[in-house]
């Protein structure tokens, strides 16, 4: 019989330490909290964000928790729901790409708004705890993620990050091994996610990740109150692997490295706010652009090979009258609009002068993306252009990791500009000294005593 993957996540969140952190791991940590704090407080422009707090509002009262980007306050479950959707509604958080989560939006929302009720109740959760906790969540949203074998089903930053935030709230609550397994199997429960949203592009695609990352403090909530849930959350009959995943899934790297390898490592970020996916076709253009110095009237047609869940996912055929959710997700509208107007911002997805612009839509029509039925469904490289120039010449361009991937990172400069240029982009205005005074806490926050203080500065 296989062993049970909640014991050896219950077992590694139980035992860890923030002294088993190396400064690397530390580092990515702080690096990644930036970047989606960032991220949060540019999705205080995010679609249909008035009726979410109306609705949200009504399902649950109080002023507790903080909201990122207009700093208002709401209860406990509407904070999180709300900061959940911020973080991802952009397509802009960062993403385990061989798990294929991002797992930073139910971690993070649902950990802030549990250290400020911690905080209220006179229990402040310093900097190195709640550093330990991100790793933890991060480690077991990507995990879960890398051991399933399968196409999507479901929307695994959806599912799989409920798990990631019950594993980081467990470790801020100090729960026993039985506790958490307790807690896993309540958040089961609750699990959902659906990627019939992402298909037809809809907001309510984000909102997901908001329902787990909340469905994650109700089951804290029920495992304190001592309340059962199922033990063989992912390997019973009835187990996540098998439903959630089809029963398609292998433990072996998750035995062989759980304890040793902390995943938080292994995020990449997004230079731009569109679906990961579609980066492969804007980075082939950027070397177009850059290394080649070509223009778009220079060029026939691209060709892009790629893996079969890149296909599947933003292969879409680019249309009038583009929504904001569908484009960011259209690898064709992404990698056009970057070739005509040389950057892709927040704007690019929100202003019917980019959606609408004739020459992007012109462009895209140049574009041809075949799917490689020889890679794995779950590999998103390599990619492999094919550039017609209009002179017959031809041009090939192989990825094999694609920028802002661990192994084409962000530099310090460009993570920190992300950082500034989100802030700039709240609803509620952030001055330059105090985006300053953001970075500056984040970036030590190992040393800070109640990282609750993070909300003073604005």
């Amino acid at each position: 019989m296989a062993i049970e993957a909640a014991d050896l996540f219950s077992k590694h969140i139980e035992q860890s330490r923030f002294e088993d952190l190396d400064n690397e791991t530390i580092n990515k940590i702080k690096i990644f909290l930036l970047d989606s704090i960032g991220v949060g407080i540019a999705g205080s422009t995010g679609a249909n964000l008035l009726e979410l707090k109306q609705v949200s509002n009504g399902w649950s009262k109080g002023n507790d928790c903080t909201i990122l980007g207009t700093w208002e306050k709401y209860s406990r479950d509407a904070a999180t729901l709300i900061n959940a959707y911020q973080i991802h509604c952009l397509e802009f958080d960062c993403i385990h790409e061989g798990a294929v989560v991002h797992p930073m939006a139910a971690i993070l929302s649902s950990l802030l708004s549990h250290s400020e009720i911690n905080h209220r109740n006179k229990l402040n959760v310093n900097g190195k705890d709640f550093l330990l906790s991100l790793a933890l969540g991060v480690d077991i949203a990507s995990y879960i993620g890398v051991c399933a074998t399968g196409e999507l089903r479901f929307f695994r930053p959806a599912t799989a990050s409920g798990f990631g935030a019950v594993a980081a709230l467990s470790k801020i609550q100090k729960f026993s091994s039985e506790e958490i397994n307790n807690a896993l199997g309540i958040m089961y429960s609750q699990t959902c996610g659906n990627m019939q949203s992402h298909v037809e592009g809809v907001p309510i695609l984000g909102l997901q990740v908001g329902f787990n990352a909340r469905a994650a403090l109700s089951s804290i909530d029920l495992t304190t109150a001592g309340f059962p849930g199922p033990k063989k959350v992912f390997n019973g009959e009835h187990g996540y692997f098998n439903l959630i995943e089809n029963n398609k899934y292998d433990l072996s790297y998750l035995q062989n490295h759980i304890g040793k390898k902390w995943m938080i490592n292994e995020l990449a970020h997004k230079p731009y706010p569109s679906g990961r996916l579609t980066h492969g076709l804007v980075h082939a253009i950027k070397d177009l652009k850059s290394k080649h110095k070509l223009k778009a009237e220079d060029i026939k047609s691209i060709t892009c090979d790629v893996p079969p869940g890149v296909y599947k996912l933003v292969s879409r055929p680019i249309i009038k009258n583009l929504t904001t959710n569908y484009a960011k997700l259209c690898a064709k509208f992404v990698g056009a609009s970057y070739m005509i107007n040389g950057h892709l911002n927040i704007e690019t997805f929100t202003d019917r002068n980019y959606l609408d612009n004739k020459n992007t839509h012109e462009f895209a029509k140049k574009i041809l993306i075949n799917k490689n039925k020889n890679l794995d469904e779950k590999v998103l490289t390599p990619q492999i252009f094919s550039v017609l120039l209009q002179n017959d010449k031809k041009i090939e361009i192989k990825l094999d990791n694609v920028y802002g991937h661990p192994k084409v990172p962000l530099s310090e400069n460009e993570y920190l500009k992300k950082f500034e240029t989100c802030c700039e982009q709240s609803i509620k205005k952030i001055d330059q000294y105090k985006i300053n005074q953001l970075q500056e806490f984040i970036l030590n926050i190992e040393k800070k005593k109640n990282i609750v203080d993070l909300f003073k500065i604005v």
